[in-house]
């Protein structure tokens, strides 16, 4: 730290007014403090900088928000869903769940992830009611909110039939030297801070122990992490239960997303969107 060894008169560099400027002496070397600006200018320089640092801060983060938004797995198709533009026209309950998805989206919390639950939202036998842009409202809710504390991606989207794929992809050995792994991809999933699994058990499938074995793996690394997730489907609660477990004697899937979600699921009642934009139409 220089000590100050003399005092100048000059003027400023920036307002040209008379100032009396400090010199020191660092390791045999004379320096001027402020650089020869007086003190109300260099008070205004360091603000001036601060407010560019600021700035490019910013935008550094708004390319990387916007260059998330792209590769987390949102559908293109739900690149603008957010909850302002939500369509209400089904009527039922889905004011009620909309209110509670906006909710759960305003209070997550980045710094602690472990401290929010999960979401479950199902429709037993009823599509096109909403479920899915629910679901990436919420993940572009928490992408907006993201001011850079994670590293990584804050969330990530998927649906059961791509999850499913991607695993079987995997087992593909020709490219094994670069081709990620199950594991890469469990590791992923599970520690992203917020994880939306959409249209679980939409398809029928030939080996259950498969589907299982998968689901089994996520939303166990999910719980052991304390990390919540979003889920939807078209299956109720017993349907659900079999799909992730088989029977009420191997359903531990199911307990763990259970107490996950604080033992409440949203049911989402109403008419499909799509029946009640073709009655619109006609």
């Amino acid at each position: 730290m220089a000590g100050i060894i003399e005092t100048q008169k000059r003027d400023c560099l920036g307002c040209g007014q008379g100032y009396e400027a400090h010199i020191g002496k660092v390791m045999g070397v004379n320096i001027l403090f402020g650089q020869g600006y007086c003190q109300e200018c260099c008070q205004k320089r360091e603000g001036e900088e601060e407010q560019k640092e600021t700035a490019a801060k910013a935008k550094e983060i708004s390319v990387k928000r916007e260059q998330w938004r792209k590769e987390c797995g949102i559908p293109l198709r739900f690149a603008q869903s957010r909850f302002e533009g939500f369509d209400q026209k089904v009527g039922g309950n889905i004011i009620k769940i909309w209110r509670q998805c906006q909710k759960y989206a305003d209070e997550f919390s980045l710094e602690v992830p472990q401290r929010c639950g999960s979401l479950v939202l199902y429709s037993p036998r009823v599509w096109g009611i909403g479920k899915t842009y629910l679901a990436c409202s919420i993940a572009h809710a928490i992408l907006d909110k993201w001011e850079g504390q994670t590293a990584w991606c804050p969330v990530w989207f998927i649906s059961e039939p791509q999850l499913f794929l991607r695993i079987r992809a995997t087992y593909n050995k020709r490219n094994a030297e670069y081709a990620e792994t199950e594991d890469d991809i469990y590791r992923k999933l599970i520690r992203v801070p917020l994880l939306v699994v959409d249209d679980v058990g939409k398809e029928e499938v030939s080996d259950p122990r498969f589907v299982q074995r998968v689901l089994f793996a996520l939303i166990d690394g999910r719980y052991q992490n304390m990390l919540p997730m979003v889920i939807t489907t078209n299956l109720d609660s017993d349907g659900l239960e079999r799909h992730l477990g088989g029977d009420r004697n191997n359903c531990a899937s199911m307990e763990r997303l259970v107490e996950m979600t604080g033992n409440v699921f949203w049911e989402i009642t109403g008419s499909s969107y799509r029946d009640v934009s073709k009655r619109m139409s006609r």
